[in-house]
C-alpha cells in the first residue's frame, strides 16, 4: 500500500465529502460518501472520531492517530492547551514571575541603603569623639603597708608591687577616660578594707589581698597578679650543722639531768664497796675515805661498762654482794642511759628541723591575727600566738619566743630578705595556695580596664626582674 493512492481518499475521508461519481474502488463499487475520520461535535463542544469497519481501517486509525499527535505537541508547544503540559508552562512562568519581583525589591534595598550610608558618611563628621570610659577624676583606694605589696617610704609616698600595677592602671584610665586621674591612698586595716569595698565606700583595694570564697560573695576581684602561698618562717639556729645540734644536745639539760643520775649512782655503789672492803681488802681501798672512794668510783665504772680489768676486786662477802647487785643494775643503767639520750639528741634535732606543715603541731606558732593563715592554722587545730603584724612576729622569733612564724610566703620572704637577714629564713616550701588580686565592688566599671593591664604586665618579660628586685633573686621560688 501506497500513500500516493489513497491520497485523494485520504482528502475526501478529512474533508466529509462526497467522492465522485466516477472514482471506483478495487471492489468496482462506487459509494457518493463516507462519514468523516475526524469531526468536530458542535453539541458537546469535542473532537470526533469516526472509525467504520472495511479493507481501510488501518489506515483511517492511523491517520487519526497521527492528527491527535500533531494537534497535541502543537498545542502544547504554544502553551494554550490547558493540560498537563501548558499548566507546568504557566506554573514555570509564575515562579520565573515572583523570583523577578522578589529580586528587584532586594535591588532596590541594596541600592537605597548603599545611597544611606554614602549619606550618614557624608553627614557623619570627621572630628566625632570616641565613646569614652565614665571614670572620676579622683579614684580612692584602700592599702595598708603590706611589704613588699604596698611600703610606705619615707617622703610618704606609696610604693610596692601593687602600688607599681597601679600605676599602670592610671595610665590605662586616662586614655579610656581622656582626662586626667588622681588616686587618693587611705591607709585601713584588713578587715576594714574589706568592708569599705563591700559598701563601695573605695573604688578599690590595692594590697597584699588573697582571693577566698568568702570574699567573693561580698565584692569581686580582678585577675590575679601573683600566685603563692603560705610559708614557714624559723630561727637561723634551724641552718646550723649536724655537730652544732649534737653539742647543743649534750649541753642541754635533760641531758645533764641524765648524767648528774648516774654519777649519783656510782657514787653510791662506790661508798658501799669501800665500807664493805676497807678492812677486809686493804690493798685495793684502804688508802683513806678519800682514796678508797676514788677507787669504789673506778670500780663501779669499770663494772658498769663490763670493761672488767681485774686490778680491783671486792673480798667481803658484803662487797661481793653489792658488786653482784651493781653489775645486774649496771644493764639497766646502761639500756636507760642510751635511750635518754638518743632521746633527747631526737628531741632536739625535731625541735630544731621542722620540714613543713605536717610539724607545726608539735612547735610554738606565731602568725598575724585575722590572716588566712590564722584561718588555715585554726582549721587544723593548731594553736599559735596572735601578733598585729608580720614584723612582731619575726621579732619574736628571732627571740626565741617561738619556734615558727606562718603567713604569706612572698610577705615572709621579703620581710626576712631586708630586715632580718642572717637571723630568720623561709622555708622553701609553700601550703595552701594563695591568689593575689585587686578588690573591687561588686559590678565596678573598673574591671575590664585593670584586667587588660594585669594581663599584659604579668605576662612580661620584665615581670620576673620586678618580683626579684623586691623578694630578691635566691627567694623567689
Amino acid at each position: 500500500m501506497t500513500f500516493g493512492k489513497y491520497r485523494k481518499t485520504l482528502m475526501w475521508i478529512c474533508r466529509g465529502q462526497e467522492r465522485p461519481a466516477s472514482y471506483r474502488g478495487r471492489s468496482g463499487v462506487g459509494t457518493n460518501a463516507r462519514p468523516p475520520l475526524v469531526a468536530l461535535d458542535p453539541s458537546r463542544g469535542r473532537v470526533k472520531f469516526g472509525f467504520s469497519t472495511g479493507r481501510n481501517a488501518w489506515a483511517r486509525a492511523f491517520v487519526a492517530a497521527m492528527f491527535c499527535v500533531g494537534v497535541v505537541c502543537l498545542w502544547g508547544v504554544c502553551g494554550e492547551l490547558p493540560g498537563v503540559v501548558g499548566q507546568d508552562t504557566l506554573n514555570q512562568e509564575a515562579l520565573n514571575q515572583q523570583a523577578s519581583n522578589q529580586e528587584a525589591p532586594s535591588q532596590e534595598s541594596a541600592e537605597r541603603d548603599a545611597v544611606s550610608a554614602s549619606q550618614g558618611e557624608d553627614a557623619k563628621p570627621a572630628d566625632a569623639a570616641p565613646v569614652r570610659l565614665m571614670v572620676p577624676d579622683k579614684l580612692v583606694v584602700a592599702t595598708r603597708e603590706v611589704p613588699p605589696f604596698a611600703m610606705r617610704s619615707e617622703d610618704s609616698q606609696w610604693t610596692g608591687i601593687s602600688i607599681d600595677l597601679l600605676r599602670e592602671v592610671k595610665a590605662e584610665l586616662e586614655v579610656e577616660s581622656g582626662h586626667d586621674i588622681a588616686f587618693e591612698f587611705r591607709e585601713m586595716s584588713l578587715a576594714d578594707m574589706l568592708d569599705a569595698v563591700e559598701n563601695s565606700e573605695v573604688d578599690l583595694a590595692a594590697a597584699a589581698i588573697t582571693m577566698n570564697y568568702e570574699r567573693e560573695k561580698r565584692m569581686d576581684f580582678t585577675h590575679s597578679f601573683h600566685t603563692s602561698g603560705l610559708g614557714i618562717a624559723v630561727g637561723a639556729k634551724q641552718r646550723r650543722s649536724g655537730w652544732s645540734g649534737i653539742v647543743d644536745a649534750v649541753l642541754s639539760k635533760t641531758f645533764l639531768r641524765i648524767v648528774a643520775g648516774l654519777f649519783l649512782a656510782m657514787l653510791v655503789s662506790a661508798v658501799g664497796i669501800y665500807l664493805f672492803e676497807r678492812r677486809h681488802n686493804r690493798e685495793h681501798f684502804d688508802h683513806g675515805w678519800m682514796k678508797g672512794i676514788a677507787s669504789g668510783m673506778w670500780w663501779a665504772a669499770v663494772t658498769l661498762t663490763t670493761v672488767g680489768y681485774g686490778d680491783k676486786v671486792p673480798k667481803s662477802l658484803g662487797g661481793r654482794l653489792i658488786g653482784l647487785v651493781w653489775m645486774f643494775a649496771g644493764l639497766f643503767i646502761i639500756a636507760g642511759f642510751t635511750a635518754a639520750v638518743t632521746s633527747a639528741l631526737t628531741l632536739t634535732e625535731l625541735r630544731m628541723r621542722i620540714n613543713g606543715p605536717s610539724e607545726l603541731s608539735g612547735v610554738k606558732v606565731a602568725t598575724v591575727e585575722g590572716s588566712t593563715s590564722a584561718d588555715y592554722l585554726r582549721s587544723r587545730h593548731i594553736l599559735s600566738v596572735k601578733h598585729k603584724d608580720v614584723d612582731s612576729a619575726l621579732k619574736s622569733l628571732v627571740a626565741n619566743q617561738c619556734d615558727v612564724v606562718v603567713y604569706d610566703a612572698p610577705i615572709l620572704r621579703y620581710q626576712t630578705y631586708q630586715n632580718y637577714s642572717g637571723e630568720a629564713f623561709v622555708l622553701p616550701v609553700t601550703f595552701e595556695r594563695q591568689n593575689y588580686a585587686f578588690a573591687l565592688p561588686s559590678g565596678s566599671p573598673l574591671s575590664e580596664v585593670i584586667n587588660r593591664v594585669l594581663l599584659r604586665q604579668t605576662s612580661s618579660p620584665d615581670w620576673d626582674d620586678v618580683l626579684a628586685t623586691y623578694f630578691g633573686e635566691s627567694q623567689q621560688k
